[in-house]
This record gives structure tokens, C-alpha cells and sequence, in this order.
């Protein structure tokens, strides 16, 4: 199934539409007794476009579009997979964070009247935030979820790893799961 958006300059509302919308919104909030609409709306929208220039002028296209090519391209990759095999399930974080901290936990052992040289740990705890999963199944993407977080932890005596534990991932925030099975993608 085709999931198709098009718009037209045609269907966009005219200017006068515009003004006569905004003119409307403004009516109403002074009829509630709203300060917004006693706003010079002429100097905001200055302002914001102003603002709006200045951060599109700071985006690199080139760099934006190769990484929507690549992105793209790592989707298509895993459509095919999960195409080829019905039930499998990939996912792929569009952004990551790694949060991190290192403690340094102390041990003294007395066995009386022996006190044994203080010995001097490292635990890190690390948190990898990955923002934006897609979750691709049966060659769709199926799914898309706004964060989930992998905790692990790791304890060390100066340069030697003693235990590593990785926790199963934390979704902070449930998927959205798409109708009809998810979006087709075009391999």
C-alpha cells in the first residue's frame, strides 16, 4: 500500500485568508482580555522571521541532505532484513546521548590488628539515550518510538575490568505503533 502526501501551492490559503484568520484569533483574545492581543503582531512577526533567517542561514545543506541520503539508505538496508525474514524486528536510533559518571568507592580490610592497604575501585555507570527509534518489521517501518535508555555499569581496580553488567533496554516512552502494519519502504 502507497502512503502518498501531496500538496499544492494552490491548496495553501491565500494572503487575504491569512489576514482575515489572524485578524479573527486577535478579535477573540481580546475578548477574553488576553494581553496577546494587544501585541504589535508586524514587530513579532519581524522578529520570529528575523530569528527564522538566522538559524536556516547556519544549516549546512550539503550536510543535512547527506545525512538524510545515509539514514535513508540504513533504513532500506533494514527493510530488506526484516522483508526477508517475517517476525524480525530492527531498530535504528535517528540521535544518541551517552550520559556518564565515574565513582571511586573505597575498601579498607582490618583483619585485627592488620589493616590491609586501602584498595580504590572504579564503578562507571554509563546511560546511552537514544532519541527517535524507528522500529523497522517485515520490510515497514512498523513503529516509532521517542526515547529509551541503555543503563550499564562497569567496576574496575586500576587498569583491570572486574564486571561489566548491561541492563535491558528502558523505553521511556511507548511506541507508536502504525496502522495497517507500518509504512512500506521501497528497496
Amino acid at each position: 500500500m502507497d502512503n502518498q502526501f501531496a500538496l499544492t501551492l494552490e491548496e495553501l490559503p491565500n494572503g487575504s485568508a491569512l489576514e482575515n484568520e489572524k485578524q479573527a484569533i486577535q478579535e477573540a483574545l481580546a475578548e477574553q482580555g488576553s494581553r496577546m492581543a494587544r501585541l504589535h503582531w508586524a514587530l513579532v512577526r519581524d522578529t520570529a522571521l528575523s530569528g527564522l533567517k538566522k538559524c536556516l542561514g547556519e544549516i549546512d545543506p550539503v550536510a543535512c541532505i547527506g545525512k538524510a541520503w545515509a539514514t535513508a539508505s540504513e533504513v532500506r538496508q533494514l527493510a530488506k532484513e526484516t522483508a526477508a525474514n517475517p517476525g524480525l524486528e530492527k531498530e535504528l536510533s535517528l540521535a544518541g546521548h551517552t550520559l556518564s559518571v565515574e565513582l571511586h568507592p573505597l575498601v579498607t580490610i582490618h583483619c585485627d590488628p592488620i589493616a590491609l592497604p586501602t584498595l580504590r575501585f572504579t564503578l562507571k555507570l554509563d546511560a546511552a539515550i537514544e532519541c527517535a527509534v524507528l522500529i523497522i518489521r517485515d520490510g515497514k517501518l512498523a513503529a516509532i518510538e521517542a526515547a529509551q535508555m541503555r543503563p550499564s555499569a562497569t567496576l574496575s581496580y586500576a587498569e583491570r575490568e572486574l564486571k561489566t553488567l548491561g541492563l535491558k533496554p528502558i523505553d521511556i516512552s511507548r511506541p507508536y505503533e502504525l496502522a495497517d502494519g507500518g509504512l512500506a519502504i521501497m528497496t
